[in-house]
């Protein structure tokens, strides 16, 4: 695929495009803030209007390979795959997830190419941020190498990274399967499916974010933002083997879980079986995981059955809120520990 067909990329947040001088004022703003500059290799500091103009110039032909950073405010950061993966935030955008949902879209941008080869990235000693955002990514700690600083006038001792295709497509692949269902990730082509189930008064009321009606754009958004991509925070639909879409399951970033079904499926185990099998499989696949959370509403009794045959152990109460519904009301929280989950099921 050639690099330009993504020369404009759109994620749930953000749109990734080429670098021009419409945006030459905001990157000097950005990347002329020293707490910034002094991660950066060929970047000097101070920053000025002259030195984002010599950028630009020379990546200007860079389409779909470098990139600019737009949230819904303006110019947030850049990004690129020139040889090396790297990556900017001006300092007010920092915290907010942006550097992994714009490396996520340029990194499927580069292995859409199927000549694509490996990506190596360099984070400067101290940078805990960037280390952090790069293995979230897939990237694996090869070695160190020196690399020349700007900012810092100075060689330091850079942690090197690399990302392999293998790794890349399997942070990308999963599929469960149990007696009756199949797990699998979310397409496009299923929000009417999920509007169905989810924009219903039963079962909006009982999840965080649905509503009712539950707005084509919300349930794409939905299914965008839970993408499976090899860490928690992903969303899987749940369908019966050979048959249609019944619902959906997801591991939170935050290592809870919640599942919705069509309520003409409600009372015959398929929350318990779907549930369960994710759990398993969350508990195999992160073992550093040694605890999943969850919680109901008061009025939903039937997800508080579910989860204690999962082996949930209920921990309090508290308020929860639904989009859904008016004001906040009570809910119960649940803990499942690794050794709990392997005992009972």
């Amino acid at each position: 695929m050639a690099a330009s067909e993504f020369s404009h990329i759109t994620t749930p947040r953000l749109r990734l495009v080429p670098v021009t001088e419409a945006d030459a004022e905001a990157v000097v703003a950005g990347i002329g803030n020293y707490d910034v500059a002094r991660w950066l290799g060929r970047v000097p500091y101070p920053y000025g209007p002259e030195d984002a103009r010599a950028f630009i110039a020379a990546n200007g032909g860079m389409e779909g390979r470098v990139w600019f950073i737009h949230d819904a405010e303006g110019l947030v950061g850049g990004i690129s795959i020139d040889g090396e993966f790297g990556y900017w935030l001006a300092r007010d955008a920092w915290g907010q997830g942006y550097a992994t949902e714009a490396g996520d879209a340029a990194l499927d941008a580069h292995f859409a190419d199927p000549a694509a080869g490996d990506l190596t990235a360099i984070y400067f000693p101290g940078n805990d941020r960037s280390r952090t955002v790069l293995a979230k990514l897939g990237f694996r700690e090869t070695g160190r190498r020196p690399v020349k600083s700007m900012a810092l006038a100075q060689t330091v001792e850079g942690h090197e990274m690399r990302l392999s295709r293998a790794d890349w497509e399997a942070r990308r692949r999963i599929e469960i399967e149990t007696g009756r269902l199949v797990l699998r990730p979310l397409a496009e082509g299923d929000w009417r499916r999920l509007q169905q189930i989810g924009g219903v008064p039963e079962v909006a009321r009982m999840m965080m974010v649905l509503t009712v009606p539950w707005p084509e754009d919300a349930v794409r958004y939905w299914i965008a933002t839970g993408r499976f991509r090899g860490r928690p925070g992903y969303r899987l639909g749940i369908s019966l083997r050979g048959g249609p879409l019944i619902g959906a399951v997801g591991f939170g970033p935050d290592r809870s879980i919640a599942y919705l079904l069509d309520r003409r499926y409600w009372g015959r185990g398929y929350g318990t079986e779907a549930a369960g099998a994710l759990i398993a499989d969350a508990f195999a696949r992160f073992p550093e995981i040694d605890e999943i959370t969850a919680d109901h509403f008061a009025d939903n009794p039937a997800s508080g059955r579910v989860l204690t045959k999962l082996g949930f152990e209920k921990t309090g109460t508290g308020l929860g809120a639904s989009k859904a519904r008016v004001e906040r009301a009570p809910n119960v929280l649940y803990r499942l520990t690794r050794d709990r989950f392997r005992v009972t099921s």
